[in-house]
């Protein structure tokens, strides 16, 4: 074992013990945390067995192991900012949702505070 998967294994553990404390304070819903696992245990194969990333990039027709990583990188990234962005505009619309409501209710006080002062 060279030094450097060390470290990615002490990463791995020290990762893998945080998920299981938020998943234990509920801070982490079970779906993500299998999800975390799953990639952390993914990081772990390739860290101790570098040899299959270069076998999957030869199979999918990439050049190298590295390359495959960073393409699927690349596209893991833009799905995330497709799907914040998706999240984003949600909570846009509600919160144009909220704030017409408070604004009506706001102006129905006001038309019955002059209706009351007559």
């Amino acid at each position: 074992m060279t030094l450097f998967q060390f470290l990615i294994l002490i990463i791995i553990i020290v990762v893998v013990i945080k998920a299981v404390i938020r998943l234990l304070h509920k801070e982490m819903s079970s779906w993500l945390f299998i999800l975390w696992l799953f990639f952390w245990g993914a990081v772990g194969v390739i860290n101790f067995f570098p040899e299959l990333l270069s076998w999957a990039a030869f199979v999918l027709g990439v050049g190298r192991g590295v390359d495959l990583l960073i393409y699927l990188g690349i596209v893991l990234l833009f799905y995330i900012v497709f799907k914040y962005n998706l999240r984003l505009q949600r909570y846009e619309k509600k919160l144009s949702r909220v704030v017409q409501q408070v604004a009506i209710e706001k102006a129905f006080k006001q038309v019955e505070s002059k209706e009351n002062e007559e």
